[in-house]
């Protein structure tokens, strides 16, 4: 820029710029200026649109469009702008051209689409996040998968992330400018100079949509735990191809989360084979071990998994009471492990008659170690617990302790449905399962295919649940169907815990 257009220094600089200099011999201009300075000469008639007021407070409400168009091709921000902090707090404030773009873009007119195609430079593609995919469940989603978030789109957004493929020009595109800073802010695209493309399966899913599935790899562990609902270890184990041709299959399902278990799955025979396989799949991949077998040794067979979640039944003695000797310290190596890596984990914890004293320390010590999730339950009577019962505690004894957990929960429910509306199982011998625990009640089988079998499930309805009139119902939605004490009755369990509420 060889000289400053006199309108834009008296538009622009001399009403809006902090640092502006009258008489100054410097030439220099903001990348705000040069960019307003050429919306001009395109489009003088909107001269008229520029912002009167100088006395505004200043709002920095699209920075991250303006941080993309301006400041990252700006010299002053190069050489050392101050204003880069998105949550502006006042101080430093940014060049007049900032400020400026950031009130026109402010208005309501038609000058807000032509300053847009003047701001951006024409080659710049816009893609979807490496990490996000689109998914068409009952209504169309971004699913965020590094963060596990669902972001409900309007048919608007929906097209305009469905060409955010990395072949589209972004001035090409029709955006709103607002969902664009969102999904700038949200790093759920990318825009730059360089054209890539991403592949997007889409179509319509099944009503319901499945959006959890949980893999059972194998049913062999290493642990005899004195709770497993599984019971005792068969041989039995998923072939590298029925994984890999279910996930696929679940994906075009438009599926979210995949919950790799056993058995243990660090026993898989085709873990490290499988893990190579999961980038491929643009679905959330979560690895539900005892910890026991994660070691930074073995970080190529498990680098890929978007979460592990860990089972801890308590401190040092209420784990090792239901685990056996030596598994809390092993434990402890694997979550250690994951950390040092960079992998998010999570915790499960079941509560027993040995783990109740532990739990304010466990809660102190579980927030140090920064879980995404910690999910906290009352374990059914049901496996190898029918056979200590000694670790069993009532329903009024463990409900309070499920007040602990952080988080989310993939055992949602829609409303009016009960719980499992979006879940299923598939057993480590091939049977589709509405959860793991209706082994006796299989929905089909991998011969047959996921969709086929999952399209067999038939949700429950609150309304069919003996409960209907609970004032609590919308929120328990009914519990735990396995744990109810009929398949239409109450679960004693989420019975007490909305009880022990209303009373504090």
């Amino acid at each position: 820029m060889n000289h400053k257009h006199p309108a834009a220094v008296e538009l622009v600089c001399k009403r809006h710029c902090p640092y502006y200099k009258p008489g100054a011999k410097e030439n220099m201009a903001c990348q705000g200026v040069k960019a307003l300075q050429g919306f001009m000469e395109g489009h003088p008639e909107s001269i008229v649109d520029f912002p009167q007021d100088v006395n505004h407070p200043f709002k920095d409400r699209h920075h991250h469009i303006l941080h993309q168009s301006l400041c990252e091709h700006c010299d002053f921000f190069i050489d050392g702008c101050d204003f880069t902090d998105p949550e502006h707090t006042g101080h430093p404030v940014p060049c007049g051209g900032y400020i400026a773009a950031d009130l026109l873009l402010s208005k309501d007119s038609k000058v807000v689409d032509r300053l847009m195609d003047s701001l951006l430079p024409r080659e710049t593609y816009v893609v979807l996040s490496p990490h996000c995919s689109l998914k068409h469940l009952e209504k169309p989603y971004l699913y965020d998968i590094e963060n596990d978030e669902l972001y409900e789109l309007d048919q608007g957004g929906f097209e305009f992330l469905k060409q955010c493929d990395g072949t589209h020009l972004l001035s090409a595109l029709s955006v709103d400018k607002d969902f664009l800073e969102t999904c700038l802010k949200e790093k759920l695209v990318v825009v730059g100079p360089h054209r890539r493309h991403r592949d997007f399966i889409l179509r319509p899913s099944p009503v319901p949509s499945l959006r959890y599935l949980e893999l059972q790899l194998t049913s062999r562990c290493n642990l005899t735990c004195r709770h497993c609902y599984l019971g005792e270890p068969t041989k039995a184990a998923l072939s590298l191809s029925q994984v890999i041709s279910v996930l696929a299959e679940f994906e075009r399902m438009q599926g979210l989360r995949v919950l790799f278990s056993g058995g243990e799955p660090l026993l898989y025979p085709h873990l490290k084979a499988l893990n190579d396989a999961l980038p491929r799949f643009a679905l959330r991949k979560v690895l539900l071990t005892n910890g026991t077998l994660i070691r930074e040794e073995n970080f190529a067979d498990w680098c890929h998994f978007d979460e592990i979640q860990f089972s801890l039944d308590g401190l040092r003695k209420g784990h090792e009471a239901i685990r056996g000797k030596g598994t809390f310290e092993r434990t402890m190596t694997g979550i250690n492990a994951a950390q040092d890596k960079g992998v998010p984990i999570s915790i499960a914890t079941m509560v027993h008659r040995h783990n109740l004293r532990e739990f304010e320390a466990l809660a102190g010590w579980i927030e140090g170690l920064q879980a995404v999730e910690w999910s906290v339950d009352v374990p059914c009577a049901t496996g190898r617990l029918s056979e200590n019962p000694g670790l069993l505690v009532t329903p009024d004894e463990g409900a309070p302790f499920m007040k602990y957990a952080t988080g989310g929960s993939y055992h949602g429910a829609d409303e009016p449905f009960a719980c499992g509306y979006h879940l299923c199982t598939v057993t480590a011998d091939g049977k589709i399962l509405k959860c793991g625990f209706f082994d006796a009640k299989p929905l089909g089988s991998l011969k047959e295919g996921l969709e086929v079998s999952w399209k067999r499930a038939r949700p429950l309805a609150l309304s069919e649940l003996e409960c209907v009139s609970c004032p609590h119902l919308s929120d328990c939605k009914g519990g735990c169907r396995f744990r109810a004490e009929s398949p239409l009755g109450k679960d004693p369990v989420m019975c007490a815990l909305y009880a022990s509420q209303s009373t504090t």
